[in-house]
């Protein structure tokens, strides 16, 4: 009796919500023991992730919480967030593995790939806003202070930036996959992705002004990103064009 999963299109819609019940679930427990194992190195997490704010306010000072519990969200907050990306490549392989057509038993191999990949381009994203966009978008802000108007940011308010702005570049870098996915399914290819370039600059720069604050320096970062992102896509739609023509 052949025990091969059976491909997408052969599975019944009660199949398909089982399928994706189960692998929630894993996430989910996946995310929450990835909390867990973050709550240890929390603060350790939250003293990285203040590190550019501190660098561009005044000497001597810091950030502060108004409310008493404030510091402890900030660290539950903390720890979620870390156990979120801590967690990703789980279930990072758990969403590829329910949607690549990769399911079928000759391609299911490509499925740890493509969940490493989106790892890695969830975790360049992550650094891109980092390394970049933090210091030049905190250094706009910064630079409108004067002796009348001083700065006094709260901890909950710039950890919320924060972590939006990074989650906003991670998952902006998941673009070459999503569209190399839809080329795969014959949806799109590489001359369509060409002739809407136009279409594709204004939705990166609408897209960069919805995700990030309002300032021009993380937009631009944000919807330049996209556009490098989606010339790389083109790129990479072709070849899995190529790759398919060759073993049709």
């Amino acid at each position: 009796m052949n025990s091969s999963p059976k491909p997408a299109a052969d599975l019944t819609l009660i199949e398909h919500l089982a399928e994706l019940r189960r692998r929630l679930i894993w996430s989910l427990a996946a995310i929450a023991l990835g909390c867990v194992v973050s709550w240890e190195w929390a603060a350790d997490l939250l003293t990285v992730l203040l590190q550019p704010v501190l660098e561009v306010l005044p000497p001597g000072q810091g950030l502060i919480f108004t409310g008493l519990e404030d510091a402890f969200t900030i660290t539950l907050k903390t720890s979620l967030w870390a156990g979120l990306m801590a967690s990703s490549p789980f279930w990072l392989y758990q969403l590829w593995a329910f949607v690549a057509p990769a399911l079928y038993p000759g391609e299911k191999k490509r499925v740890p790939a493509l969940a490493f990949l989106a790892f890695l381009l969830m975790l360049a994203g992550a650094a891109f806003a980092y390394f970049l966009a933090f210091p030049m978008t905190f250094s706009f802000f910064i630079a409108f202070s004067t002796e009348a108007l001083q700065p006094l940011l709260t901890l909950d308010r710039y950890c919320s930036l924060a972590m939006g702005l990074i989650l906003a570049f991670a998952l902006a870098f998941q673009l070459p996959l999503v569209l190399m996915f839809l080329g795969r399914l014959g949806l799109i290819d590489a001359a369509w992705l060409r002739r809407q370039r136009r279409y594709a600059i204004l939705s990166a720069f609408i897209v960069g002004a919805v995700l990030t604050p309002p300032d021009v320096i993380s937009q631009c970062l944000l919807g330049g990103a996209l556009m490098m992102l989606y010339e790389l896509s083109i790129w990479l739609v072709s070849i899995e064009s190529a790759r398919a023509g060759e073993s049709a």
